[in-house]
């Protein structure tokens, strides 16, 4: 859990920082998505997974600049999916951005980060305690760590420039590591999100 809250800090001084010489709205994004542990290209239609593993996000962001089509931006989200059978996640991760607009209804960005991914096996783990018998592994989950990656369509369906409506579509592809030590020490994931993105914050921090 240390780790937990030491990324958690680290969050609010980035968005902070950000949002310093600024007086906007602080959108909140919210995402369904489907996760797989695939990589770019491959899946239906190479960005979907099938089965189904769902996942639900939500985020906010802040702006590093404030130019009106070419945007830099940094994001704190925290997401969760369910993987039968493999593992249920809770995500907490940051990432910046970059968006270019395009006219007054489209746009679409590249964001990079790190972050923190909690696992929780989705079936017992347990390991010999040298005397014959079994202990469970990984009761309650395990912490480790994610690099991610995302490309984003948004559609502007409302508000203002400064606070818009959005209508979102974002491929993300992560590595989380480790994930099985000495075995598979990272796992490729791949998520398709939709979502609305709306402004929500008023208060400048």
């Amino acid at each position: 859990m240390k780790i937990t809250w030491i990324l958690t800090g680290c969050l609010v001084v980035l968005l902070q920082t950000a949002g310093q010489t600024q007086n906007q709205p602080w959108p909140l994004q919210l995402t369904l998505f489907d996760n797989a542990t695939l990589l770019p290209g491959m899946g239906w239609a190479g960005v979907v997974g099938v089965p189904v593993h769902p996942g639900i996000s939500a985020g906010t962001e802040r702006r590093w600049n404030q130019a009106a089509k070419n945007q830099w931006f940094q994001t704190a989200r925290v997401a969760m999916h369910y993987h039968q059978f493999v593992q249920t996640s809770v995500q907490l991760y940051t990432e910046t951005g970059y968006r270019r607009l395009f006219g007054s209804w489209f746009d679409a960005e590249l964001r990079l980060g790190p972050g923190y991914f909690h696992s929780i096996p989705g079936a017992p783990v347990f390991e010999s305690d040298g005397s014959g018998g079994f202990d469970r592994r990984y009761k309650f989950g395990r912490a480790q760590f994610m690099l991610t990656s995302a490309l984003g369509l948004g559609f502007r369906v409302g508000g203002t420039p400064e606070a818009p409506w959005r209508l979102l579509l974002a491929y993300q592809f992560y590595m989380q590591t480790p994930f099985s030590p000495g075995y598979i020490p990272f796992l490729p994931n791949s998520a398709l999100h939709i979502g609305l993105s709306f402004p929500c914050f008023t208060k400048t921090f």
